[in-house]
């Protein structure tokens, strides 16, 4: 089931895993370059055309994207088996991809400016976007802050199978008060690379 978020619990809550997230954070060891190889296959795939085709169809110049990843907040607050529904939604699954997921996650990871994308971007840091959110007009300041970004994106760690040829990873995008999805990407690595084999949308505002 998808989860319906309203404008002030989006706002409420960009604020509040903020800050949990930033007690449960600390880990600013590296991330593998494996790691933003994928992110790149996520974001081609999602930001096909260099356009938001999954939210608006908006173009974007500039892809902002918060510089520590996330998790899932809506599954927290309603307390869903994340592994449970990845089962449900990902038949070919492997459950190794699934722990190692669950375990990357448990908290938050610095990212570096390591991402090989096709669209310009920058990577803002989160205390920047969650001071925007704190005061009233957050939306308008943030696109005069970010002019053409079309929102900002965050992103989970990676979790992969024992293999190395299957990922699992969690991406959220927010562009507005009635703008915003959370998606969990399924990639296998062929021989051309890592590929988008299926996703599914977890929440939509």
């Amino acid at each position: 089931m998808k989860l319906l978020v309203t404008p002030l619990i989006a706002a409420l809550l960009v604020t509040h895993f903020a800050r949990v997230q930033s007690q449960q954070a600390g880990d600013q060891s590296g991330i593998p370059a494996e790691e933003y190889t994928i992110y790149a296959a996520v974001i081609d795939h999602m930001f096909a055309g260099d356009k938001v085709p999954f939210n608006s169809q908006a173009p974007v110049k500039m892809l902002v994207i918060k510089d520590w990843t996330v998790s899932n907040a809506f599954a927290a607050i309603a307390k869903e088996d994340e592994g449970s529904r990845m089962r449900q939604e990902f038949t070919s699954i492997s459950q190794e991809t699934i722990d190692d997921y669950l375990a990357k996650n448990a908290k938050s990871h610095q990212l570096t400016k390591s991402f090989d994308l096709k669209l310009n971007y920058i990577l803002t840091p989160k205390e920047k976007i969650e001071e925007i959110f704190k005061s009233p007009g957050w939306w308008d300041e943030f696109y005069r802050q970010f002019p053409n970004s079309n929102g900002f994106i965050g992103l989970s760690r990676a979790g992969y199978n024992s293999s190395g040829n299957q990922a699992l990873v969690y991406m959220e995008h927010s562009c507005g008060g009635l703008c915003g999805k959370g998606h969990y990407l399924l990639l296998v690595k062929n021989d051309q690379g890592w590929v988008v084999q299926k996703k599914f949308m977890a929440w939509i505002s």
